[in-house]
């Protein structure tokens, strides 16, 4: 009878877009392929990283089960990964992390593909499929830079929050999406008069000689509100970086 082992689950998703459903998906499967097998999944080691790049391995989630399997304890046994583009998108890092739990004794088992790291194989097929994935990252990249480009061409705002303004959707009464509403065909940004203020505050500072650590200290002061924290920050404070951004936006 063969031992009992016990197993991590790491799940990922790239896009705010996509559904977080997708990171319930991506475990049930790997519940699913553990109880075939008469494995055990630990709850406390399910871990995942919502609307991040696999182009990065700056994941808080990844870098906690990197660090659980490399520690003393060493609480499971196996990593199940749904497949391999949830790890990485990149050929590089992709190894990397299989290096790093390979040393550490912990087996990686891509369950979609049957990819385990124990078979003499796993090497080879990583190798391919990882290319794969990089290749569509390209790809995705090259088609996201050309509608891009397109929006900005048509004076349409890009994406993404910007300090001193708020996005506007454009909407087609003429069109209407699957619900029935009318289908927005871009973005503009709009004026917010309330941060507009405080971005020419900013710019008369830095012009009055001001540092950008001084700037950043005086307005957490004075206890200005500061930008929206990026995803997965919680707290929310003026610091150098979001002064030299404010400075630099065109």
């Amino acid at each position: 009878m063969s031992a009992v082992l016990l197993c991590a689950v790491y799940a990922r998703f790239s896009s705010e877009k996509q559904s977080p459903l997708s990171i319930e998906d991506q475990v049930r499967k790997c519940r699913d392929y553990a109880a075939q097998r008469g494995w055990s999944v630990l709850d406390p080691h399910i871990y995942s990283d919502e609307a991040i790049s696999g182009a990065t391995d700056d994941r808080f989630g990844l870098r906690r089960m990197l660090a659980a399997s490399t520690s003393r304890e060493k609480p499971f046994d196996v990593v199940l990964v749904d497949d391999t583009s949830r790890i990485s998108r990149t050929l590089k890092d992709s190894f990397t992390i299989h290096d790093e739990l390979r040393f550490a004794g912990v087996r990686l088992i891509f369950v979609s593909q049957g990819i385990d790291t124990e078979s003499e194989q796993a090497e080879v097929l990583l190798a391919t499929h990882g290319i794969v994935d990089s290749l569509y990252l390209r790809e995705l990249a090259k088609k996201t830079h050309r509608g891009l480009e397109g929006r900005a061409l048509q004076g349409f705002h890009t994406g993404g929050r910007c300090f001193g303004y708020r996005n506007v959707p454009i909407e087609d009464a003429a069109r209407v999406d699957q619900h029935g509403r009318p289908l927005i065909t871009g973005v503009r940004l709009e004026v917010r008069e309330d941060e507009a203020a405080m971005v020419r505050r900013i710019f008369e500072m830095y012009a009055g000689g001001n540092s950008l650590q001084k700037i950043a200290k005086q307005l957490n002061a004075e206890g200005v509100v500061s930008p929206q924290p990026q995803k997965g920050r919680i707290f929310r404070s003026w610091c150098p970086s979001s002064i030299r951004t404010i400075l630099r936006n065109d």
